[in-house]
């Protein structure tokens, strides 16, 4: 019988330590900062569009490895607030620049980041872009992204906005930059 109660206080033991174990490896935890994202840049200018880029880094500051299985960005210039452009908005995996505008999933060991970037496509409707975005205005932009990892998957959302003062003064480097 001693035997028996030295076996199950070994078992309960056991059971404890591994639960203590798994308790303390934590999960994945994702964030973009954005207030350390570059500011935009003029990319590309055509008559009808300009085209303006940025980077935010992002790290997994969690306990463990997770994996960025989609990010996407979503922007908020509604119609009934500025209706010059048309706008298209993409991102990318810095390490791994596609033109698609596909994610693919991407696995980050705990501590360390990256960073994606963010492409703004302004589109004028009536032809003249350097024309339709004298009036711009402050512009949000969530990044939205899923993680899996040790926990039910989540979706959350960091936002940064793309101000009208920086789209000016990029317009304004690429013009100086065009003339030189």
């Amino acid at each position: 019988m001693e035997v028996l109660a030295v076996l199950l206080i070994l078992v309960a033991g056991a059971a404890v330590a591994v639960w203590l174990y798994i308790a303390n490896q934590g999960d994945a935890h994702f964030q973009f900062i954005v207030d350390q994202r570059t500011d935009f840049t003029l990319a590309e200018i055509t008559q009808a569009a300009a085209t303006f880029k940025a980077t935010v880094p992002f790290v997994n500051n969690g306990t463990q490895d997770g994996t960025l299985m989609d990010v996407f960005p979503r922007h908020f210039l509604p119609g009934e607030q500025f209706d010059a452009v048309d706008t298209d908005v993409r991102l990318t995996l810095n390490s791994a620049n596609r033109s698609d505008g596909y994610w693919e999933a991407y696995i980050v060991p705990f501590n360390t980041g990256g960073a994606v970037i963010l492409t703004v496509t302004f589109t004028a409707k009536s032809g003249d872009i350097r024309e339709a975005l004298k009036d711009m205005v402050d512009m949000p932009i969530d990044i939205i992204f899923q993680v899996v990892a040790r926990s039910p998957w989540y979706i959350d959302k960091n936002r940064l906005v793309m101000t009208a003062a920086e789209i000016h003064k990029a317009l304004a480097a690429g013009q100086q930059a065009a003339v030189r």
